[in-house]
């Protein structure tokens, strides 16, 4: 069975065979990062995997749906820890500041570069790949950052009228310049350590308009 929305392939069957799966998919994270995108074939995976090709194509679908994979994992594990955050609760200036530089963190580091890079490229050969991603990773994130500033306008802390125009005017003070540096400089040119000026400043100019 192959899922390509927003959530992690099942895979469904037997141990081996779940076991099989999940190792495909840290098989093609690593060959990815290490020759990239183009250059690996779902052969190459599968010889170091171990498993079987009709076994990848009947989880993952194609090369793109496991790119997919790759990335909804990640993006899953990343996600328990922004959940984390948030649960500790706290001022909106304290709490946006930590999501601001966890972001710069998570978007500056080389490999995460380097698989924005791969979903930028495989988004310009198949549309329907880009829109997949774009509703199973950035909607994801615009939905979350709304519920937090919903339930902060509820509670009289920030006036927030449209809370996902507010998450995505937050997420493109904290992104933009993140995500030119990365695409053009690559990840050896890009600083892994937080700006902290820079979020701070983010922060405080959203704060500027929303704050009661």
């Amino acid at each position: 069975m192959t899922k390509t929305g927003g959530s992690l392939p099942q895979i469904d069957g037997d141990d081996r065979r779940r076991r099989r799966g999940q190792a495909m998919l840290a098989a093609a994270r690593d060959m990815f990062l290490e020759q990239g995108y183009d250059a690996v074939s779902l052969s190459d995976v599968v010889a170091r995997s171990g498993g079987s090709l009709s076994t990848l194509y009947d989880v993952f679908g194609n090369k793109r749906g496991l790119l997919q994979a790759v990335m909804t994992s990640q993006f899953e594990r990343d996600m328990q820890e922004f959940e984390g955050l948030l649960s500790r609760g706290g001022h909106p200036d304290e709490v946006l500041l930590e999501i601001a530089l966890g972001t710069q963190r998570y978007l500056t580091n080389p490999e995460m570069i380097r698989f924005m890079r791969f979903v930028i490229g495989e988004s310009l050969r198949s549309p329907e790949f880009g829109e997949r991603f774009f509703q199973s990773v950035h909607l994801i994130f615009i939905d979350r950052y709304a519920s937090l500033f919903r339930d902060w306008n509820d509670q009289g802390v920030l006036k927030v009228t449209d809370p996902e125009l507010a998450a995505r005017q937050f997420i493109s003070l904290i992104l933009h310049d993140l995500h030119v540096r990365a695409i053009y400089r690559g990840p050896t040119q890009c600083s892994e350590e937080p700006d902290l000026r820079e979020a701070q400043q983010a922060v405080a100019v959203f704060l500027a308009y929303y704050q009661r």
